[in-house]
């Protein structure tokens, strides 16, 4: 059990599911995250308590397990697949199903390269105002690196987190999740819809000392 500053508050960390605890501040959103046996599912909700968005990271599969893979995305309700990998499955077997494949690959250990920030971007901005939300499953190779920056980078832009919180939220929740570049990078971003500028804190799963 372990202690992470919040916003200059020391909070002490309380273990995941199936106990949740969290506060937040007026206006601020409000993130939770569970780990599910394949994969990290992440929902992003308003002040109101409404999900925004719900995010399941996870790792490429192969031929083999594509089947099994498919079956958890309709667990999830999945309606879009992003894959910032090269290809290592046959997406039309994931399509027929109803489930929308994005392939945009960028570099292992890298950030997203303007034109994949560009697509992702639009994506958000497509399913932010839908009602319920759809699940935007995002993988990589490993599940570690291109996929959490992704997601990382909805928390900064629609759920009001610092990048220190977002990454660290997501490496609680996916360890070894996210590296020094690319965490870098995320500190250097600027907001394009404003939604993290005030950059709040909001922490799961902790509680106040």
């Amino acid at each position: 059990m372990g202690h992470a500053t919040c916003a200059g508050v020391l909070c002490h960390l309380i273990p995941s599911p199936p106990f949740f605890f969290s506060f937040s501040f007026a206006r601020v959103y409000v993130v939770s995250a569970l780990m599910d046996a394949n994969g990290t599912l992440v929902d992003c909700k308003n002040a109101a308590d409404e999900v925004v968005f719900r995010f399941l990271i996870l790792d490429a599969p192969s031929p083999s397990s594509l089947p099994t893979y498919v079956k958890l995305l309709q667990k999830h309700k999945v309606q879009h697949l992003v894959r910032a990998c090269g290809p290592t499955y046959n997406s039309d077997v994931v399509e027929k199903n109803g489930i929308k494949v994005h392939g945009w690959t960028f570099d292992d250990g890298a950030p997203p390269t303007q034109t994949v920030l560009d697509n992702w971007m639009q994506l958000l901005e497509e399913e932010a105002g839908r009602q319920p939300p759809s699940t935007i499953a995002v993988h990589c190779v490993a599940g570690l690196g291109r996929a959490p920056i992704l997601v990382a980078l909805a928390l900064v832009e629609y759920g009001r987190m610092a990048p220190l919180d977002a990454v660290g939220y997501v490496r609680e929740r996916r360890k070894g999740a996210i590296n020094q570049v690319q965490l870098n990078w995320l500190m250097r971003y600027r907001t394009k819809h404003g939604q993290g500028s005030d950059r709040s804190l909001v922490c799961a799963n902790c509680a106040v000392m």
